[in-house]
């Protein structure tokens, strides 16, 4: 590591933004329309491109929103809300969109420095293995967590919104949503 590593000033890499095979490709359509309504690209995992800005800026808001300050609190999170505690009524819908926050904190998790990909993807592979336990495709998933948008304050008038989101994103030839739902995760 010269001297730049060492205080933070080395370029990012653009592969440790972006997925490099199918499965990582995968776990980026759990959380790409909430990349995408953030302001990122469903292209990076955690919407957003891996430097030194974007993890201070991942970090924030995983402290500020979700009170998640290190790798503990990332898994800790990430358990919660794969666990259905807080999915009571309307079930499949509020649980898509909370299985996207799951994996979304996991990416976030990794953005910030807080995981390493290894790491990310075996916190992401928990979250596909229950997404599919509860939907079988792409399409019955977005629906369900675009339904869990309309539960959640601060997003609950976007419906339409996430809805042209997922429709622009599903049609896109080499987006996530082109990866078999089948496809192997770690």
């Amino acid at each position: 590591m010269g001297l730049f590593g060492l205080f933070g000033g080395s370029k990012s890499d653009p592969a440790d933004s972006m997925p490099q095979n199918d499965a990582e490709k995968w776990v980026l359509g759990i959380y790409a329309m909430w990349s995408e309504y953030c302001g990122g690209s469903y292209k990076y995992f955690g919407g957003f491109e891996k430097n030194r800005s974007n993890a201070s800026m991942a970090r924030g808001v995983l402290n500020r929103d979700w009170a998640v300050t290190n790798k503990q609190g990332v898994i800790e999170t990430v358990d919660y809300l794969i666990a259905d505690k807080n999915n009571a009524g309307d079930e499949e819908k509020k649980a898509a969109f909370n299985y996207g926050c799951a994996a979304n904190i996991a990416a976030r998790g990794y953005l910030g420095g807080h995981l390493s990909r290894e790491e990310m993807m075996a916190e992401s592979a928990k979250v596909a293995k229950v997404i599919r336990q509860h939907y079988h495709s792409w399409k019955e998933f977005a629906e369900q967590y675009i339904e869990g948008v309309g539960m959640e304050s601060g997003v609950a008038d976007q419906k339409e919104n996430f809805k042209k989101i997922y429709e622009r994103i599903s049609a896109l030839p080499d987006g996530p949503y082109t990866v078999d739902w089948e496809t192997p995760i770690g």
